[in-house]
C-alpha cells in the first residue's frame, strides 16, 4: 500500500498513513501506538472475538489509515504482510468490519463500489477516484 501510494488522501476522505516524520500525524508508528494504548484501556468484546480466528489481540493491530469521520483502518498482522486482512472500526468503536483482502484491494474495492462499509458516507464513492499525496513541511513524502 505504501509503496503504491505513500501517505495521502483518497477522495478527501480516506487517509493513508506513511512512515513520515514522527511529529506528523499520518505516521503509522505513532498512530499504531495511540491505538494500542486505546485498546489496552477499552477493547470491545466483538472486536476481540473477531480477531481470535487470526490468533491476535487488538493491541497487535497496525493502524494504516483513517477517515475524516474518525473511522480507523488496521492491518491484521496474520500471515504474509502482503496478504494481511483489514479491520475497519467505526468512530467510537460502535461497529466494525473485517475485510479479508490486502489494503490496496480494500481501497480499490471501495473506490470502484464493489465494497460497501455501512458507516462510510455514500459521498465517498459518488465521484471519480482521486488521490492527493501528502507531504510534511520538509517536502519529503514517505
Amino acid at each position: 500500500m505504501l509503496n503504491a501510494y505513500g501517505p495521502g488522501s483518497f477522495n478527501d476522505f480516506l487517509w493513508i498513513y506513511g512512515n513520515s516524520n514522527p511529529e506528523i500525524w499520518p505516521n503509522i508508528e505513532v498512530r499504531t501506538r495511540a491505538s494500542s494504548a486505546m485498546f489496552t484501556q477499552n477493547s470491545p468484546s466483538g472486536i476481540r472475538s473477531a480477531l481470535t480466528r487470526f490468533d491476535i489481540s487488538p493491541v497487535e493491530l497496525i493502524e494504516w489509515g483513517a477517515t475524516d469521520n474518525a473511522d480507523c483502518l488496521f492491518w491484521i498482522p496474520a500471515g504474509r504482510a502482503d496478504t494481511w486482512p483489514t479491520l475497519i472500526i467505526e468512530a467510537g468503536q460502535l461497529d466494525f468490519m473485517v475485510v479479508e483482502e490486502p489494503s490496496p484491494e480494500v481501497v480499490l474495492s471501495f473506490l470502484e463500489g464493489r465494497l460497501e462499509c455501512p458507516f462510510f458516507p455514500a459521498e465517498f464513492i459518488d465521484r471519480a477516484p482521486d488521490f492527493e499525496s501528502w507531504t510534511d513541511e520538509s517536502g519529503a513524502d514517505d
